[in-house]
């Protein structure tokens, strides 16, 4: 359809209709509302803006001044594209006698002028079936009064809707049975719907609710009553909303990041080789990747390997990676590209994860100043980029110590048996294969590799910026958690910690105060606490310093569960129990009545005598030093020799 800016042009303004009256001078046109004849005035440039907005609509073909007119739109319902071969030929053969009247100069209202070019038109077109001169005349008025379109001359038997011939009790039936027999998690096929659809209409032939012509549906029209119906809702009413989002799925131009740093994506996978450790030689197991990737360009950011599985310590480990410049760290690991990504992210892009949710993780990002986005239950399609680079770690050439899926009759490998890789050697393994590349490698849906997105958009767009001191970022990343000031300090997890500070707070505010903790989750041999009066930070030391020095948060945790573990062990256990038998035979003895003739006995059985109490050397008499009774049998008495002594006298 075309139109022009000449006078005539009527437009629709929401409820308002204007009429172009009159152009002025230097591009201006004058409308006027066809109703009040209140004059606007439009530029050539808002003009046509507005009218390719759509929030100006063009009228054609009927008087704007009826209430029933209707917009372009409504005219202008098909495509020239969407048209079938036969329909497209119908079209062209349909313009050729509407133009023909126009090359004539013969306006629709002459008909025997109409027949005439009608019949030498006819004889100059082969293959067509020659239209009367009324059609003709019918053709060039929809044409003419459509503005030209030629879509007004399209057969529209296309989208004519073929009506339902079913009756309202049979059509209420079917959609009752549909319901109850095929849009169920029970997952029946429909031709289990359809038995059903048949015993519910001979029931209804029988109680005399529908004649019998009318008591067969077919299979045919129950798939088209199923196909009626939304797939979405197809699909979460037999597989459930999540497959149902799954099936649907659409992008959304919202959610895409145009710069740099602007959207990162962060998540875990356990890796697929069990790692050795280089201390010992024994093997450690899976470890847990941690991995931050922008969502412009697919650079990766940082990444966070641990054994700890996915938490607060993994998520705050790479936070610090993709904040930090890495120069120094791809200088020592001799890679060929350097690792352009540094400074603070705009938006973290998560899942549900608990360690998300957590207390410390929105702390964490609230002071970095960082938005956060928590995508759908079951959407990986909202972060694309970081699951493909999962999907990539497949692709590594390791082979010992790749932990596979069991496959039936095929001879599998103990994965723990044919480990051959060391933690520090793998850690340099995805260092350098995020480098050096996966970094390089084309991206052929942007024509173009992540680093040179990368290091183009970071060209482009201002600086990124880094928190104030090393301290605030490790406050900023650090763990945290509400703990109770008492009388010894505060307490986390069995270790004591205090400050000097701490007597003011307990002098001003007393005893049982929660404050904000925060400690790095690398050494917890320090504690930061903020003071209850202002955005100050004190930092208490662990009073244990030879225990606490350099000790993980996670260190720590394992060595207590394990201790814990051991102090309730079964053997521990029954230890106890026969220390606590003994210790109550023990009272019982000491406490039960005995006769005087017991009691005499017992002294001499432990040999008690003054000189012994007395005596430095001797255990003390009220626990004494169990004595042991020896057999006549065990005393060997040797003869032996007596010498001989020579006597003197001193007179």
């Amino acid at each position: 359809m075309r139109f022009a800016l000449q006078t005539g042009l009527t437009l629709r303004h929401g409820q308002r209709t204007l009429e172009l009256v009159r152009e002025l001078e230097e591009g201006h046109y004058l409308l006027e509302d066809v109703t009040t004849r209140r004059p606007v005035e439009y530029t050539r440039q808002r003009l046509l803006d507005e009218i390719y907005g759509k929030r100006l609509l063009v009228i054609v073909g009927e008087n704007p001044r009826k209430a029933g007119s209707k917009s372009v739109d409504s005219l202008a319902v098909l495509d020239i594209s969407s048209l079938t071969e036969q329909e497209r030929s119908q079209l062209e053969c349909r313009l050729m006698y509407v133009k023909a009247l126009a090359q004539h100069g013969v306006r629709r209202g002459q008909r025997k002028e109409v027949e005439r070019v009608i019949e030498s038109t006819f004889r100059s077109a082969s293959g067509t079936k020659r239209p009367s001169a009324t059609t003709v005349m019918m053709w060039a008025r929809k044409y003419q009064n459509s503005g030209l379109n030629p879509l007004v001359l399209v057969n529209r038997h296309r989208l004519r809707r073929t009506p339902r011939r079913l009756n309202d009790t049979v059509e209420k039936l079917v959609w009752r049975v549909l319901k109850r027999s095929y849009f169920t998690l029970d997952r029946h096929t429909l031709r289990f719907a359809h038995e059903d659809l048949k015993r519910e209409l001979k029931r209804a032939h029988e109680n005399k609710l529908i004649p019998p012509e009318e008591a067969a549906v077919a299979y045919a029209t129950l798939q088209r009553r199923v196909k009626s119906v939304d797939l979405y809702q197809r699909v979460a009413s037999r597989e459930g909303i999540a497959r149902a989002r799954m099936v649907c799925r659409t992008a959304f131009p919202d959610g895409i990041a145009t710069e740099a740093m602007q959207k990162v994506h962060i998540d875990h996978t356990p890796l697929n080789w069990v790692v050795i450790c280089d201390r010992t030689g024994l093997p450690l197991g899976r470890p847990l990747l941690t991995v931050a990737i922008c969502a412009y360009s697919g650079y990766i950011l940082g990444f966070y390997l641990s054994f700890y599985g996915p938490g607060v310590t993994s998520v705050s480990g790479v936070l610090r990676s993709v904040i930090l410049v890495k120069d120094d760290m791809v200088a020592n690991a001799g890679l060929k590209h350097p690792w352009l990504s540094h400074g603070l992210p705009d938006e973290l892009v998560v899942d549900n994860g608990l360690e998300f949710h957590s207390f410390a993780f929105k702390t964490m990002a609230l002071t970095l100043g960082c938005d956060i986005t928590y995508c759908r239950v079951r959407t990986p399609w909202l972060k694309p980029q970081v699951e493909r680079f999962f999907s990539t770690l497949n692709t590594l050439t390791l082979t010992k110590g790749r932990i596979t899926k069991t496959v039936a009759n095929i001879m599998r490998i103990d994965p723990y048996k044919d480990a051959a890789i060391t933690f520090a050697a793998l850690v340099k393994g995805l260092l350098m294969f995020c480098v050096d590349v996966h970094a390089h490698v084309p991206n052929w849906r942007k024509m173009s590799t992540p680093f040179e997105l990368f290091s183009e958009s970071i060209a482009r767009i201002p600086p990124v910026s880094f928190p104030m001191h090393l301290e605030q970022l490790q406050l900023a990343t650090g763990m945290s958690k509400e703990l109770t000031l008492r009388q010894g300090g505060i307490e986390m997890m069995g270790l004591p910690y205090g400050c000097v500070d701490f007597k003011t707070i307990v002098n001003k505010h007393g005893h049982g105060l929660k404050l904000l903790c925060k400690w790095d989750p690398d050494d917890i041999s320090k504690l930061h606490v903020r003071d209850p009066d202002g955005l100050t930070w004190h930092t208490a030391e662990c009073r244990w310093k030879t225990y606490a020095e350099g000790l993980s948060f996670n260190q720590h945790r394992l060595i207590r569960e394990f201790r814990r573990r051991d102090l309730k062990s079964p053997e521990r256990e029954e230890s106890l129990l026969e220390s606590r038998l003994a210790l109550h035979n023990h009272w019982l003895d000491a406490t039960s009545k005995r006769g005087r003739a017991d009691a005499l006995k017992a002294g001499r059985y432990q040999d008690l005598t003054s000189c012994k109490v007395l005596s430095s050397a001797v255990s003390d008499p009220v626990a004494p030093v169990p004595t042991r009774l020896i057999a006549p049998a065990d005393l060997g008495i040797v003869d032996a020799e007596i010498p001989d002594f020579e006597s003197f006298s001193f007179t």
